[in-house]
């Protein structure tokens, strides 16, 4: 890559670069772009696309109390100084 592309680079970017930094940056854009060349290479044909690399699976558990969590709310609900059928009532903030 040439120090003109690596100018043009930087200012539709909005970068300030110095010599050394173009010099640089002309390395390592050359390095990746021919990095892509070689990932384009490669035969893809007949490989399904992905979004993952493994199989995912749903580790979580089902969304339903347990009679633990109903007693744990009930007490909760009991130790509250003021509540109303069932709820705790608290003062209004808005």
């Amino acid at each position: 890559m040439d120090k003109k592309t690596i100018h043009h680079i930087a200012k539709l970017s909005n970068l300030r670069v110095s010599d050394e930094e173009v010099s640089s940056f002309a390395h390592e854009l050359s390095s990746i772009l021919a990095y892509v060349s070689e990932l384009n290479a490669v035969d893809i044909a007949g490989t399904e696309a992905t979004g993952h690399a493994g199989e995912q699976t749903n580790v979580f558990r089902n969304d339903e109390p347990s009679a633990q969590d109903l007693e744990l709310v009930a007490a909760l609900v009991n130790a509250s100084p003021d509540r109303d059928d069932g709820y705790v009532k608290v003062k209004a903030i808005l």
